[in-house]
């Protein structure tokens, strides 16, 4: 057995590599730092009791094109807006209508009676059975206060019981010339004409028929009423309309 003594030598011995490989290790470290890094010179440390000298320093500017204040816009002021009022629209006045102008009576018209002056009669009926044709003899009557005329011919119609006409003249048969007589009918004055009926080929009418006569130049129409069973013409050609006719009046 060894004394630990003898082994002394050998810790040293190794002791001594280790630091010598320590320390070559760290100068290898040291020279590769020292490369790499620049080595800064120490910075001596300010004297602390003494108080730095401020420098100050004045600079006065000056104004350079850049440094004029920008010009404040001026700014217009707004119109107050315009109120337009609106149009006045101004509505013509309704055109006044024209009032017709009066068309003189024919010259032939003046101092004719009226129908509203009048009224008419059926004095009797005349005629032989299966006659054709057959007569009304009619009566008309001033009925005014006031004289009239009467002149030429009028328009005669046969009516039905309901009064409607079967049997007309037409409007051309009622004409005045100027070559027929004129007539004044005084206040409950007569005259007298005679109604011709012919050719009737319908169905016998109903009766009581009426005879109306239709004045000239619109002066009116007057009827006159039904007297008993009236004649009735015979039919002489079923071809044909019937026919009415009269006279010119006569006192």
């Amino acid at each position: 057995m060894r004394s630990p003594k003898a082994a002394l030598p050998r810790i040293v011995w190794l002791s001594h590599r280790v630091v010598i490989a320590g320390t070559l290790a760290l100068l290898v470290a040291a020279c590769s730092t020292s490369a790499a890094t620049p080595s800064v010179a120490p910075t001596a440390s300010p004297d602390v009791s003494v108080p730095p000298t401020p420098i100050v320093i004045y600079v006065t500017p000056t104004p350079g094109p850049t440094d004029t204040p920008a010009a404040t816009p001026t700014v217009a002021p707004t119109a107050p807006p315009v109120v337009t009022a609106p149009p006045v629209v101004k509505t013509a006045p309704p055109a006044a209508t024209p009032k017709p102008t009066p068309t003189p009576p024919p010259a032939l018209s003046i101092g004719l009676c009226t129908g509203a002056q009048l009224t008419l009669s059926i004095s009797s009926w005349v005629g032989d059975p299966n006659a054709d044709p057959v007569y009304a003899h009619v009566t008309l009557t001033n009925a005014s206060s006031a004289s009239c005329n009467i002149r030429g011919s009028s328009e005669a119609q046969i009516l039905n019981s309901s009064g409607v006409v079967i049997a007309d003249a037409g409007s051309s048969a009622a004409t005045v010339k100027n070559t027929d007589l004129v007539y004044v009918l005084a206040p409950s004055g007569v005259i007298y004409t005679i109604v011709q009926w012919g050719n009737w080929c319908k169905a016998a009418p109903a009766q009581n028929l009426k005879v109306a006569m239709v004045e000239p130049f619109g002066l009116g129409r007057i009827v006159a009423p039904a007297i008993g069973v009236a004649k009735v013409p015979s039919c002489s050609a079923s071809a044909s309309a019937t026919t009415v006719s009269s006279e010119a009046w006569l006192p």
